[in-house]
């Protein structure tokens, strides 16, 4: 058990150095036979990332040592230990304390032995007296308040509270600490439905629907990347505010579409099914990397109409006119943190306009490509106006042949989400919908070249 905490310690040492969560997670689980123990290590793994500033908020009124003041092992032995204090309930207070210092003891060099005796101390210490504990004054400073209970940076609560109001965006934030769920897109052009829910039943998969009928939410699945029915390319994962971005752009049999941001190929692939390999997609992205990852889901899934090129998209120059075009661009991606938590600590305020600087020249450069009546899909999974209402407002300004579609007509033909919305554009709020955060909006060129 202590060598699994280790693990854990040490996982979480990388995703603060920079590591992706999930790719993380997934290559440790590999190592770990016990399903007890892969439940074990990703509860913790995921509770200490969602919840580092609860916890450091905890550790720090049972220290008398500054956090700052704490080897970076230390603390992080710390969270681990207060994490199972606090939210695991099957975990003896006694086994959590013993197994976090053992791991503490372990990683640390015989020259410190100090520390280990210290973080021995605050984990008894926390035990003895967490009944105690306060959150802040939630009359007195409400974002406070919000920014400790759900564990968000307090430039985040402030930008959530000012755009949503206080209500929704705990609202949010709640929504945000949930673990996300895995979900299946049925991809046709490698089985039909029938054999794409034999397969799962084969390999004991249960299931429920989403509000968009190719999608299915998975429950208590082990290993998705692992089941004959991804392995033979009928299914793909993909959330479900994600995949309605293909949806809504409309695309037919035989057009021509610019994927502006591809990478890793999930929509890119949705575009090429509900084409039915027909016409042609362009997809672009600026890492040679990244579009490998495409062209490996390209061949998994049975796709052959897409044409993949290495280029920056605010700087890719094309005589071509497209019928469609998909901008789903880079963001801050603060739609997305119930499965990235490590975002909530990546980002800050500067990356806001630094993403939307971006998406601006993205745009500005390949408004021009689109045919007359040909429709573009701006689409983005963050929560920020600066990035998505305020960018969309600036774009129509400065294009007079371009013009917002209502977008709330197709959503009803393509889905069942029933949401109140008296925009042409579509936003989705996590805990308002049962699905990530995201942000959409259709513009059709109006006039001739």
């Amino acid at each position: 058990m202590s060598n699994l905490r280790l693990k854990i310690l040490q996982s979480l040492l990388r995703v603060e150095e920079g590591s992706y969560s999930n790719l993380l997670l997934n290559s440790e689980l590999k190592k770990i036979k016990d399903q007890r123990d892969k439940s074990l290590f990703t509860e913790i793994f995921y509770g200490v990332i969602r919840n580092k500033l609860y916890l450091d908020f905890i550790i720090d009124n049972y220290s008398k040592t500054p956090l700052v003041k704490m080897d970076k092992e230390v603390l992080m032995g710390l969270r681990i230990g207060v994490y199972q204090l606090f939210f695991l309930d099957k975990v003896p207070a006694r086994a959590a304390i013993y197994e976090s210092v053992e791991a503490v003891k372990t990683i640390l060099p015989n020259s410190k032995k100090g520390a280990v005796s210290f973080t021995n101390g605050v984990l008894r210490n926390i035990n003895r007296q967490h009944d105690k504990l306060a959150l802040p004054a939630k009359a007195k400073n409400p974002e406070k308040y919000l920014s400790v209970k759900y564990s968000y940076p307090i430039w985040m609560v402030n930008k959530f509270v000012q755009q949503y109001g206080f209500e929704s965006a705990e609202t949010i934030l709640n929504a945000g600490n949930k673990r996300s769920e895995v979900t299946y897109r049925h991809n046709s052009l490698k089985m039909t439905e029938k054999e794409f829910f034999q397969l799962l039943k084969a390999d004991g998969i249960e299931y429920e629907k989403t509000f968009l009928d190719s999608f299915f939410r998975l429950k208590k699945i082990n290993n998705p990347a692992a089941t004959q029915v991804f392995k033979k390319g009928g299914a793909y994962i993909q959330g479900t505010s994600a995949g309605l971005a293909s949806l809504l752009l409309d695309v037919k049999e035989g057009m021509q579409v610019l994927d502006l941001a591809a990478a890793p190929g999930g929509k890119t692939t949705h575009l090429a099914e509900i084409m039915n390999n027909t016409g042609e997609i362009t997809a672009l992205d600026i890492s040679q990397h990244r579009l490998n990852l495409v062209s490996d889901n390209l061949s998994r899934l049975g796709v052959t109409n897409v044409n993949l090129k290495i280029a920056d998209a605010a700087k890719y120059e094309d005589d071509k006119k497209y019928d469609r075009i998909l901008a789903d661009l880079p963001c801050s991606g603060l739609g997305l943190i119930s499965s990235k938590p490590e975002i909530k600590w990546e980002k800050d305020r500067s990356v806001i306009r630094k993403m939307a600087d971006l998406q601006y020249r993205i745009l500005n450069n390949n408004l021009s490509k689109l045919k007359k009546n040909g429709q573009l899909l701006y689409s983005t999974c963050t929560l920020t106006r600066e990035e998505n209402q305020d960018l969309i407002e600036r774009i129509l300004q400065e294009n007079s042949d371009f013009k917002l579609m209502d977008l709330n007509i197709k959503l009803n033909e393509i889905s069942s989400l029933t949401i109140e919305n008296k925009n042409k554009y579509l936003e989705l709020l996590p805990g308002e919908v049962d699905s990530e955060g995201f942000f959409f909006a259709l513009l059709k060129k109006v006039e001739s070249d």
